[in-house]
């Protein structure tokens, strides 16, 4: 097995979780059999950091593989557990045995992204043919906006594979993943941005001969970039940054973060190595740390908001359940009920084919704590407990009909949650459900 087969098969078969960049590192080193003082040297991480992240992944593969594992026995542990992933059980073939009239559907239940090949996709014209369009334009700078949920790393997932069909190289790092102590300074940010880039591209990194400290981080960075990485690989580098609004909370990171990637994009219309580079930032909010506007790159390149579902994706997606009957009747009830949100008429739609549920049961319980949005909502309402001002606030938008206005950092917080939507200067709830259960639940 390679590596990237033994971090994957560590993800989905023994830890059930995706690893941290940090932990990607050491277990991927380790594989390397380097120690932890080159990978500190490497990487940008500090080598205490690293020895503490694999103290606590040895101790979580003991626990998984039921064997005492250390940095030492890595290697002979996995070789001896790890064998070729088996193919994925076959998925549920679902017939709705009431209600609609529907045909037999593969599905599995609507969690997380969809793969590029999943026929529950549904586009949303013209967004898609936009984005292919902009990655495959040299120098091409694509920003993708989205609240939670709405299936922005889903349409990720199909730009990667029209990279991999161009033969690109791709970079993906989602700022979501990222451990807390990676935020501590520009020094430790940058370093860990450059040094995960070269692991995604296959690059031993190599930080200690580009990074020099006289001429500072940014300068350091894009040297690397451009003597190493673009330099090592003639074709095109497709650059997604994943959960950018994660910066809003480090401020003096994204302040120089952000406008070194503008500067990188302006380079390409005079350098041509630069013109490889393709950058796509995904965010869930609008991103209102402070920036000069020239140096901003959230008013460069094409910006695309993902839409919710119109009332025909509606009926299209309803159709590739199985549901053969009565589309349209459907679609508007769960335009009016969730406001064509992707991922909660996904949910629907799957409870009513797999699970076998009449739509009058769904319908009658779908605002309770016990419906099938239950934990959905839950989770939402557990946040708004912890966080008042914005309990408050998105009190006063579900208690008012015609919509209220709040401060722009309230406003946007919301609506990267996906709880309501900005019309104007108004903020009202995404969808009536919403308005049904916290009316109910939210006590204030």
């Amino acid at each position: 097995m390679n590596p990237d087969e033994v971090l994957l098969a560590i993800e989905e078969r023994l830890l059930k979780r995706k690893l941290t960049p940090a932990e990607r590192i050491v277990l991927g080193q380790t594989w390397n059999r380097q120690t932890y003082d080159q990978m500190a040297k490497q990487s940008g991480y500090g080598d205490a950091h690293l020895k503490d992240t694999g103290y606590k992944l040895w101790r979580a593969l003991s626990q998984a593989l039921g064997q005492r594992v250390t940095k030492k026995s890595l290697l002979f542990v996995l070789r001896e557990h790890l064998q070729p992933l088996e193919p994925s059980p076959t998925p549920v073939t679902a017939v709705v045995p009431s209600g609609p009239k529907s045909g037999s559907i593969e599905q599995q239940y609507p969690s997380g992204p969809l793969p590029p090949n999943s026929p529950f996709y549904i586009e949303r014209p013209p967004s898609e043919d936009l984005a292919y369009a902009e990655i495959q334009r040299p120098g091409g700078f694509l920003r993708i906006k989205a609240p939670q949920k709405m299936g922005k790393t889903s349409l990720v997932f199909r730009l990667i594979k029209t990279a991999n069909q161009n033969h690109y190289q791709t970079i993906h790092l989602d700022l979501q993943t990222v451990d807390q102590d990676v935020f501590s300074s520009i020094d430790m940010f940058l370093k860990w941005f450059c040094a995960c880039s070269s692991q995604a591209l296959e690059l031993s990194p190599k930080l200690h001969e580009f990074w020099d400290v006289s001429m500072g981080h940014k300068v350091s960075s894009e040297l690397y970039y451009q003597e190493y990485l673009l330099e090592n690989k003639k074709s095109p580098i497709l650059l997604i940054v994943g959960a950018a609004e994660r910066l809003i909370g480090h401020p003096k990171i994204a302040q120089d973060f952000f406008p070194m990637l503008r500067s990188w994009h302006e380079k390409s219309r005079w350098n041509l190595l630069w013109r490889n580079l393709r950058i796509v930032i995904v965010h869930a909010t609008e991103i209102y740390v402070p920036l000069k506007i020239h140096q901003s790159p959230f008013n460069i390149g094409r910006a695309i908001k993902l839409p919710k579902f119109t009332a025909s994706q509606v009926a299209e997606l309803t159709a590739r359940y199985g549901i053969k009957e009565n589309n349209d009747t459907l679609g508007r009830v769960l335009l009016d009920l969730v406001g064509g949100h992707p991922y909660l008429v996904n949910i629907f739609l799957h409870h009513l084919t797999a699970e076998a549920v009449s739509m009058d049961t769904l319908l009658k319980a779908v605002s309770m704590p016990s419906g099938i949005y239950g934990t959905h909502l839950r989770s939402y309402l557990a946040l708004l407990q912890k966080e008042q001002d914005l309990a408050i606030a998105f009190k006063q938008v579900i208690s008012s009909r015609e919509g209220v206005e709040l401060d722009a950092v309230t406003m946007y917080r919301l609506e990267s949650l996906g709880l309501i939507t900005i019309k104007g200067y108004q903020a009202v709830p995404s969808c009536n459900i919403y308005r049904s259960y916290f009316q109910q639940q939210l006590s204030i």
